[in-house]
């Protein structure tokens, strides 16, 4: 155990609640402070989670200027992120980057430049890197049960509407960007997870649906198909009006066997019989709640990496190539080609 880090957060949304009482139950880390366009939202956010010894503050520069802060995480709508990740790294601190880190390039690349330059560890929340499903198929991946993967498929299937009505900002184009980051980058996030290689190549579609109850200034369906450098294929897709319960399909076929979410088939376990499964019990990501994703393990994990140096596995460098892909699948969409990703 290290020193107790003070914790920030920039938000005070239902996400930040979630970040909010995961670090409550990490041992060696205190929320010190809570930052809102509101004092008043900042004190009140205080009080719902009982962090008596917090401070409310409205202004980032005094909230920055914490010498007892050691992390700041950022939940605020979309646009923001860039511009409080580099203010935060200039101020020294560690940064936890909730989804999109950004809506274009350009502001990546100045977070990046940001980021690196100011020597600070990252943490961007594809936390279902740290779900169940997602880390045995690491693990059977790494064994090499199914053999080199040549095909993968992911999907983040999220029935918005009506009955959950979505945020009016995130429908906006300025506000949410487009299925895939508001949304569907979590499916990206993992299948490149999976994949363990860069993207090399893009092609995209999208649609919204006749009687879309929702009013979209996107569409809120996107389906990629995409090429990795290693020549193996995959494809994406999202919808964020579907009418269903919220799903998030995994396929990976290899030339030894096949992953489809809890399910594996592999020649080299003999006691499969040819076309069965075998099913492994794991928890699955079955909800787009936030208090059902799994924070802890992504941020006690983070913490962990601040100690001790190392870099985490989902730092905004690392990151940066989801968000290059969904930037290119973007220009898929209005250019109507495949399109090419720098090397």
């Amino acid at each position: 155990m290290g020193k107790t880090l003070g914790v920030g957060v920039i938000g005070t949304g239902w996400v930040a609640g979630a970040h909010i009482e995961n670090f409550k139950q990490i041992q060696d880390c205190e929320v010190r402070a809570v930052l809102s366009r509101s004092k008043e939202r900042a004190r009140a956010k205080i009080q719902e989670h009982g962090l008596k010894e917090a401070k409310a503050f409205q202004n980032q520069e005094a909230f920055l200027a914490q010498s007892e802060l050691d992390i700041v995480v950022i939940c605020t709508p979309h646009p923001m992120h860039p511009q409080e990740t580099i203010a935060a790294a200039k101020a020294g601190k560690h940064i936890v980057i909730e989804k999109p880190v950004a809506l274009d390039r350009e502001s990546l690349e100045e977070m990046c430049k940001a980021v690196e330059e100011a020597g600070v560890q990252t943490s961007v929340c594809f936390e279902l890197r740290w779900i169940g499903l997602f880390k045995n198929i690491k693990a059977l991946l790494a064994q090499g049960l199914i053999g080199e993967v040549f095909y993968g498929e992911t999907s983040y299937f999220h029935g918005i509407g009506p009955w959950y009505p979505q945020y009016p900002w995130n429908r906006t184009k300025e506000m949410g960007g487009d299925a895939f980051l508001t949304a569907g980058c979590h499916a990206l996030d993992g299948l490149l997870w999976f994949m363990d290689q860069k993207v090399v190549r893009v092609m995209a579609m999208s649609n919204t649906s006749p009687n879309n109850p929702l009013d979209y200034e996107y569409d809120p369906n996107i389906a990629a198909l995409l090429e990795f450098e290693s020549g193996a294929i995959g494809k994406v897709s999202t919808s964020i009006e579907c009418r269903q319960p919220y799903t998030f399909p995994v396929l990976l076929q290899g030339e030894r066997g096949s992953i489809l979410g809890d399910k594996v088939s592999s020649l080299d376990w003999p006691g499969l019989e040819p076309g069965e499964w075998a099913t492994i019990p794991t928890a699955m990501p079955d909800s787009g709640d936030v208090s059902d994703h799994p924070y802890l393990g992504q941020l006690q994990y983070f913490v962990d990496c601040i100690h001790s140096g190392e870099r985490p596995h989902n730092d905004l460098k690392a990151c940066a190539h989801v968000h290059e892909v969904m930037f290119a699948i973007q220009e898929s969409l209005t250019q109507q080609k495949s399109i090419s990703l720098k090397s």
